[in-house]
């Protein structure tokens, strides 16, 4: 279980380097175990994520959030809308009003302790209070999908990716179902 000693805050444009660093080892562990066509490398992967951040700080586009204990960052979530455009192509556009929540990344000597599950609450509840009762997100990782079917189900989307040797996995779920499923998650 995750420590009291979790400190969440917004993250800020002075964060991307430890942002950086903490992805790219978070991305370099998952390639480990998933099985990517070449096409797909951790350093494209990684390119892809920070020029999403880079968007997202310039048009102010996505909120991102920082979880830290003690000092040090131990993982990271954002949302923002539209979704990508991997969810937009995916959907044929269907879910271009909703909220994306994404970029769930815990640090790998961390995981498997309650923070993601910490981060995502954190996350849905500051969007319940925006008034947005739904959220889709998405994932390409096999381990990440394994966790996802256990806490909301099957996915509402389940595609082959084009040109690729992955199944792309869409979520579409209630927030205010999704706060009280994720307090109540017993793993």
């Amino acid at each position: 279980m995750a420590k009291e000693n979790l400190t969440i805050r917004k993250a800020q444009a002075k964060d991307r380097d430890v942002i950086e660093v903490l992805w790219y080892k978070v991305i370099v562990e998952a390639f480990k175990v998933e099985q990517f066509d070449e096409r797909l490398t951790p350093k494209r992967e990684l390119k892809f994520k920070m020029d999403q951040l880079d968007e997202a700080f310039k048009n102010q586009s996505s909120t991102y959030f920082l979880a830290f204990e003690a000092n040090t960052l131990v993982g990271t979530i954002a949302y923002g809308s539209p979704p990508n455009r991997g969810i937009l192509k995916q959907t044929g556009n269907e879910l271009k009003d909703t909220v994306e929540l994404g970029s769930l990344y815990i640090d790998p000597s961390k995981q498997k302790r309650g923070y993601g599950r910490k981060l995502l609450i954190y996350a849905l509840k500051d969007l319940l209070d925006q008034g947005v009762k739904t959220v889709c997100f998405d994932s390409i990782y096999e381990t990440s999908k394994a966790i996802w079917r256990r806490m909301f189900g099957e996915p509402k989307y389940n595609k082959k990716a084009p040109n690729h040797n992955f199944y792309h996995m869409i979520w579409v779920v209630d927030v205010k179902s999704s706060i009280d499923r994720l307090i109540n998650y017993k793993p």
